[in-house]
């Protein structure tokens, strides 16, 4: 593994062999939900037939055996200007990607790497969401070499990027990165402290699912009953009614255990999170056993989204995500072989002022009006009309949600009698639906300027994005019935990232917008990504 000798195909480390069996296990669950219902359902086939419990250590061989013949397969070959790799055992794949393409270079360490010194290396480009080229388990030589030729094939400069660095701001230069020391970042823009990483734990809605595993042991409360019963016995009548002390101890401790394991988790994943900028682009760095870092190209950024949850209010902060250019459904799928969807650049815990300085260095020059934070005054409330129109929605779904309950309840009951009790419940719920509007149409706004529009949105949370007009791919005005009827219409706003949309705004101001935003794409000299 050689850097020095371009054109010679390559292996990377046999320690990617883990990586490969990693991959092959996340094709088969890509969630937690998937990983539980299999082995839920396997568990309940070897409680039937205990002969399927053969079927695990053939698995674990056919997992093991699916990630060696995968690294066997998996060449690359570094060139002056490109790289080719070629991987797949069944269907065969051949990538060929230019360095004059690569926009950033993201880099993942495991436990293992760290200890050997190897980096998972992952390229990406402009026009993509995903990792075009990975190169597992390989030296930290290769990677800076590797680093260090795309660097040199960067093209050269037209005015639009010329002006893209100027609004940037010119940052300090990258080091080069051996084997056993860090890179000097350029500009720090943020580092998380504990206290942050705590918040964090506290406001991640995995701790509603740690609380729901733990549920799953219920059970075991009647079993801790009976052993710890005698102990707290024998201490006397001070101990008397114990029963109910032990249930209400084991309850503590399984929130806590929840607790615990969220707070741990996020100081796994975001132990020494640290933020900073070199030349036009944004770096993070965070992990404790498994460090990854993630790279990206401000031209690339398309929209900027700022939320917070109720914890995160309490705390007030708010977690900032970068959204870069993502494929659009007609030009390919995120599961193509040998893709990998590359990381969104985002910062899990920020103060509104630093999360305001950040959108303008993002921005630059442009976007001047706009805003981040979901309190400013600046934003524009939608039609008082949304409410109606969230009240009939809601309440028609939660009607047709209640029909298999309410047939159920009232099967010896005739087709009327079941047809008027839905129509009561739907009765009923209109009120609570009408309430869920009416927060939400609170929630509900935008302001815009010359350059870009920020769109506020949320319920019990709140969310803000904003983006640039020359961003945008396609821009459509759409009304319903109702919005006819009253001159209103929403803006839907297609970016390379994903859809944005602003419900219920006065007819003539989403049809300027739209001309507008069409004319700013039509007319700027600056690339999208």
């Amino acid at each position: 593994m050689n850097p020095s000798e371009p054109g010679a195909w390559q292996r990377t480390s046999p320690f990617a062999i883990l990586f490969f069996i990693g991959r092959t296990i996340k094709s088969f669950t890509r969630s937690l939900i998937q990983l539980v219902a299999t082995f839920g359902a396997l568990a309940v086939l070897i409680e039937r037939n205990p002969q399927v419990a053969l079927a695990i250590p053939a698995g674990i061989v056919a997992i093991i055996a699916a990630g060696v013949l995968q690294y066997w397969f998996f060449r690359f070959r570094i060139e002056e200007d490109r790289i080719h790799i070629h991987q797949g055992v069944v269907r065969k794949t051949a990538l060929d990607l230019p360095f004059d393409r690569v926009q950033g270079i993201n880099v993942e360490r495991s436990l293992i790497d760290r200890i050997l010194g190897l980096v998972t290396v992952s390229m990406d480009t402009a026009g993509s969401a995903t990792a075009e080229g990975q190169l597992p388990s390989v030296t930290s030589e290769l990677a800076d070499d590797l680093r260090g030729r795309i660097r040199a094939h960067r093209p050269v400069k037209t005015a639009d990027r010329i002006a893209d660095d100027e609004r940037a701001g010119e940052a300090a230069g990258e080091a080069e990165e051996g084997r056993g020391r860090e890179r000097s970042p350029g500009q720090v823009i943020l580092r998380l402290t504990g206290g942050d990483i705590a918040r964090i734990g506290f406001s991640n809605r995995n701790l509603v699912v740690a609380a729901a595993v733990l549920g799953l042991f219920g059970q075991s409360i009647d079993f801790a009953e009976e052993r710890l019963r005698p102990i707290l016995e024998s201490a006397g009548e001070a101990f008397a009614g114990a029963g109910a002390l032990i249930q209400v101890l084991v309850v503590i401790g399984f929130v806590l255990v929840g607790l615990g394991l969220v707070l741990f988790g996020a100081l796994l994943r975001y132990h020494g999170f640290t933020l900073w900028r070199e030349g036009t682009a944004y770096r993070t760095r965070a992990g404790l056993l498994t460090q990854r870092e993630v790279v990206v190209e401000t031209r690339k950024i398309q929209q900027l989204t700022l939320s917070h949850n109720l914890v995160l209010r309490l705390f007030r902060r708010h977690r900032l995500r970068a959204l870069p250019a993502a494929l659009l459904p007609n030009q390919g799928s995120a599961d193509t072989p040998g893709l990998q969807i590359a990381e969104v650049l985002e910062v899990p815990l920020l103060q509104g002022p630093e999360a305001e300085d950040l959108r303008k260095s993002v921005f630059g020059r442009e976007g001047d009006a706009l805003t981040l934070l979901p309190r400013s005054a600046g934003f524009k409330r939608v039609s008082p009309h949304y409410i109606r129109a969230l009240t009939l929605r809601i309440s028609f779904t939660l009607a047709l949600v209640a029909v298999p309950f309410l047939t159920g309840l009232l099967r010896d009951r005739g087709p009327g009698e079941v047809v008027l009790g839905v129509f009561i419940f739907w009765l009923a719920s209109i009120l609570p639906a009408a309430l869920v509007g009416w927060v939400r149409w609170r929630r509900q706004g935008y302001l815009h300027d010359g350059d870009g529009l920020a769109s506020r949105s949320g319920f019990l949370g709140r969310k803000v994005d904003a983006f640039l007009f020359r961003k945008a791919q396609s821009v459509t005005v759409v009304q319903s019935p109702l919005q006819r009827r009253k001159g209103l219409a929403t803006l839907n706003v297609q970016l390379a990232c994903g859809p944005l949309s602003v419900p219920y705004i006065d007819l003539g101001v989403a049809s300027r917008l739209r001309d507008y935003m069409l004319y700013r794409v039509e007319s700027s000299q600056r690339r999208w990504h």
